[in-house]
């Protein structure tokens, strides 16, 4: 993996690990404890080694976002941390406080601070905060404090990111995640640009690609985002995603991405189907995928 540049300037860390796996992050029942630890033995089989912790209706991870986790919930984050760490598996635990945050606000700061030291306190190394799917229109208080709404997030995402101590994986999730959102375009966003400017180089960005749900990416749509963002995306890849449309299953394999992306890239975490089961033809082929050398075919993995 190419280094990744700063905000403002050159590099400053060197190669880092591609971040390869799953995204839980849909509309919908989340998973169980025992699904997701047999999700962890198969990213580890196969080779992939990250789960990204962000299911829409665990409502203390989103609606919920100030209460802190009570003694049994915190219970089964522990062991399933845990469970990650056995299986070799990064945990990233997302929350998604953009509903309702006052971003000016010091509590409303401090609020998601201790949320998120109590995670850390399960014995979570790795954090990401999400802005998607949210209103772009600030309260009064913030119009006062920041020039924009995504000032306002790059501040408050900063802030928490040196609180934390500046994890070695620490993901951001931009309101505009994907180029149809981009106003006029990727190019020329003001958002994506306040973002590359101003988030601090150790965070990286997630981006869905062209689209929310992208049939295809090329190389060329992520070397635009990359330099406005001013260091290579992780794609949440909504590819394999099912909770627009319930009535729909993705029961194919990883496609329609060359891999020529894949030194373009930080990662790749495929967010699946909402149902757990049909989903291990797609992880599995993802792993193919992020095992196999530009301009080379996919190379097989063990099943």
């Amino acid at each position: 993996m190419s280094t990744s540049p700063a905000a403002g300037g050159g590099p400053t860390r060197g190669p880092a690990r591609f971040i390869s796996g799953v995204v839980e992050g849909f509309y919908g029942r989340p998973w169980t404890m025992e699904q997701r630890t047999e999700l962890f033995q198969r990213e580890q089989k196969w080779g992939l080694n990250t789960y990204l912790y962000a299911p829409k209706d665990d409502y203390k991870h989103r609606m919920y976002w100030r209460e802190l986790y009570s003694p049994k919930e915190a219970e089964h984050l522990i062991a399933l941390i845990s469970a990650a760490e056995q299986h070799k598996v990064e945990f990233i635990y997302a929350i998604s406080p953009g509903l309702d945050i006052t971003f000016s606000n010091p509590r409303e700061v401090a609020a998601l601070k201790k949320k998120l030291d109590q995670v850390k306190e399960f014995g979570c190394r790795s954090f990401s905060l999400l802005f998607d799917d949210i209103e772009t229109e600030m309260c009064p208080a913030d119009k006062e404090a920041f020039s924009s709404f995504a000032h306002a997030q790059v501040s408050v995402t900063n802030q928490v990111y040196q609180h934390l101590g500046e994890p070695e994986t620490f993901l951001f999730c931009p309101t505009d995640y994907c180029a149809a959102f981009c106003t006029p375009d990727v190019l020329r966003s003001s958002y994506l640009l306040t973002v590359g400017e101003n988030l601090l180089p150790g965070i990286d960005v997630l981006w869905t690609g062209p689209k929310v749900v992208s049939h295809t990416i090329s190389v060329q749509s992520i070397e635009e985002v990359s330099s406005v963002l001013r260091r290579a995306p992780v794609i949440w890849d909504n590819i394999h995603a099912n909770d627009y449309d319930p009535q729909r299953i993705y029961l194919g394999p990883y496609k329609d991405r060359p891999t020529d992306l894949i030194p373009k890239l930080r990662g790749v975490l495929t967010n699946p189907n909402c149902e757990f089961y049909p989903n291990f033809v797609a992880i599995h082929t993802l792993a193919t995928w992020c095992k196999a050398s530009p301009k080379e075919g996919p190379r097989v993995v063990e099943t």
